[in-house]
């Protein structure tokens, strides 16, 4: 399988990787999960991605050095505050999307719909228009 037909997963919390990993395997993709942005940053150094699931706060960092080193890769933030303020933030960092923890399968899977037929090209304009846009068109 090669890194493009595979999501990256970094979280500390075992449980979620878990849950993201069950939800993805639904869409034929594989996962590489990790629990720091140094191994993340390892990762993303080696190959490529549909999609990076990040949590916002990393024993080693946030989710934006995540944004940094995805470069055009689509990353969802994950947190434990489903908080508008935060989601805002996150977007406004770079991210793809924001998804309140423990993840839900079902928009776990609304987001890599989302997300694998979102276009490289549109990943610096991470807002809410183009993704409402990607969300239609990945429910399709």
């Amino acid at each position: 399988m090669s890194g493009a037909e595979r999501v990256l997963v970094i979280s500390p919390e075992t449980e979620h990787r878990t849950k993201i990993n069950a939800a993805v395997q639904k869409y034929g993709l594989g996962s590489i999960s990790c629990g720091s942005l140094a191994d993340a940053e390892v990762f993303l150094g080696q190959q490529a991605f549909r999609v990076v699931f990040c949590h916002d706060i990393l024993p080693d960092g946030d989710f934006r050095g995540a944004i940094a080193a995805a470069k055009q890769t689509p990353v969802v933030v994950l947190s434990r505050f489903a908080e508008w303020d935060r989601y805002l933030a996150a977007l406004d960092a770079g991210a793809f999307d924001y998804m309140a923890c423990p993840p839900d399968t079902a928009e776990t899977e609304r987001i890599v719909r989302a997300a694998v037929g979102y276009s490289g090209e549109n990943a610096q304009n991470g807002n809410a228009e183009v993704q409402g846009k990607w969300a239609v068109v990945g429910a399709a």
